[in-house]
């Protein structure tokens, strides 16, 4: 009787001990399963609206109503030697009387006419650099065969910024009558006056040598001029 009940309870320490180890014990994680299949792409949306385009800033149209003067420089760099070609549109023009007076008029006498023009590459402001480009140019005997040109052409601070921010600036006054500093191969092409829209067009080239100008080497200038020019007529006094 006592070896039955011994046995009994040893059945029932071994089946409770293997039920603990059973509940303690933990299996491996299995392997990932298969990826899914990738989904439907969306639809796609639909086209923004386009932006609205800038305005003129106030006054824009009355500062650039006269025409404008277009510009290219060739030459070489001072410092590397490397070519370089530079253009530039001035259209802005100053609009007090007396700066239209002096820079956008023409005044004819018995021989012939003559221009005077001025023009900014940004929004004149008494404040700040004054980037222009000023030409006075006299026709003598305009329309006949001894039709002649005196041109003067000033720069005055022309700005040239360089990918390597190395800048030039030029400060210089070409006249093709100037014997001591004279241009090569001057040339006016495509020159009209037209009297009853005071439309004034032109074209214009010169070459000056290095030690005459600020980039220290040869300099070819050539321009556009597409103007409107007013009559300065006697009576108003030019300051």
């Amino acid at each position: 009787m006592k070896n039955i009940r011994l046995a009994t309870i040893y059945k029932l320490l071994f089946i409770g001990f293997l039920g603990i180890s059973l509940v303690n014990c933990e299996g491996e994680d299995g392997a990932a399963g298969p990826d899914g299949l990738d989904g439907v792409n969306g639809s796609d949306g639909s086209n923004g609206n386009d932006g609205i385009n800038g305005q003129d800033g106030v006054g824009f149209e009355e500062l650039t109503q006269f025409g404008s003067i277009d510009l290219t420089l060739n030459g070489n760099r001072a410092d590397t030697g490397e070519a370089f070609t530079d253009t530039k549109k001035l259209e802005f023009t100053a609009i007090d009387a007396i700066s239209l007076i002096n820079f956008n008029s023409f005044t004819t006498n018995d021989t012939g006419i003559t221009f005077n023009l001025l023009r900014f590459l940004n929004t004149p402001d008494e404040n700040s650099q004054e980037f222009t480009a000023g030409i006075i140019l006299n026709v003598i005997n305009p329309g006949t065969d001894t039709q002649e040109f005196e041109f003067t052409l000033d720069l005055n601070e022309y700005n040239i910024v360089f990918e390597d921010l190395v800048l030039l600036q030029l400060n210089e006054l070409f006249d093709n009558q100037d014997i001591e500093t004279p241009l090569s191969n001057f040339s006016i092409t495509n020159f009209n006056f037209n009297d009853d829209t005071n439309n004034l067009t032109f074209s214009f080239s010169f070459d000056i040598d290095g030690a005459n100008n600020g980039s220290e080497n040869d300099l070819s200038i050539s321009g556009e001029v597409d103007v409107i020019v007013l009559e300065n007529i006697p009576g108003v006094d030019i300051l």
